[in-house]
Formats: C-alpha cells, sequence, structure tokens
C-alpha cells in the first residue's frame, strides 16, 4: 500500500458531506489511524501526513483564480465581472482570487484559473487589426 492512496482517501472522507464540525474530522482522523494500524501500516502515517499536504496544496493551486488587469485602476472597473462570472458558475465559487497587473494587455481584463481562460482584454483585439491591416 502506498501513502498516496492512504492520503487521497483521507483527504476524500475529510471533504465529505458527512464532515461538518472540527469533532466529525476528528472521528474521521481516529477511525483512519485505526484502519491503518489494524492493517499494519502504521510506518506510513508520517509519509500520508507529507502526501495530505501535498494533495491540499495541488487543491488550493486549483482553487485559485487571478484576475489580470492593465493596472490598479482597471482592478475596481473590472472587479464586478469577476463576480458575474462567479455568479454564471465559469468561476468556482470559493475561489481564492488573486489580483495581477500585466500592462500588455493595454486594457479590459483576462480571469484564468487551472483550465479556463476568460480573455477581455483589448490585447487580442489589437494584434487581430494590426495583423489585418498589415496583411
Amino acid at each position: 500500500m502506498k501513502a498516496s492512496w492512504y492520503a487521497e482517501a483521507l483527504y476524500g472522507a475529510l471533504q465529505g458531506e458527512h464532515v461538518v464540525t472540527e469533532s466529525d474530522s476528528k472521528k474521521v482522523f481516529t477511525n483512519f489511524r485505526r484502519v491503518v494500524m489494524e492493517r499494519g501500516h502504521d510506518r506510513l502515517l508520517p509519509f500520508v501526513a507529507r502526501e495530505l499536504d501535498k494533495i491540499i496544496a495541488r487543491e488550493k493551486i486549483k482553487k485559485e483564480v487571478i484576475l489580470v488587469t492593465a493596472d490598479a485602476k482597471s482592478q475596481n472597473k473590472w472587479a464586478h465581472i469577476y463576480d458575474h462570472y462567479e455568479k454564471e458558475g465559469a468561476i468556482p465559487k470559493g475561489a481564492i482570487r488573486r489580483d495581477v497587473t500585466d500592462e500588455s494587455i493595454v486594457g479590459g481584463f483576462q480571469i484564468r484559473t487551472k483550465d479556463t481562460l476568460i480573455d477581455g482584454s483589448y490585447k487580442k483585439s489589437l494584434l487581430e487589426l494590426y495583423r489585418s491591416i498589415t496583411n
């Protein structure tokens, strides 16, 4: 048995719908520890803790949403669009928002998640206009 398998199982159990309070979490962990020890894999527990930390870090990255704007003024201007996409379900609810300034997008906004890009920036439009003029 691998420590990562145990860590995935523990993480899944802790994220379950029956785990609401801290005492529920303690019950899950106590049960988990008992099962691991009954199977004779108690030497894996320190490694399970490390793997669990990796899983939590990976999940945190998945929940991060980046709002990219051209300058600080634009962040305030486009913050409402972030809320709109969150209501529509394009952005996971409860995601951690990080604001980034990127002068290369000229204006507008970009919303980036691990697997999605919502591009409302002027950069793409300006590049297409430049290409059409030069061709």
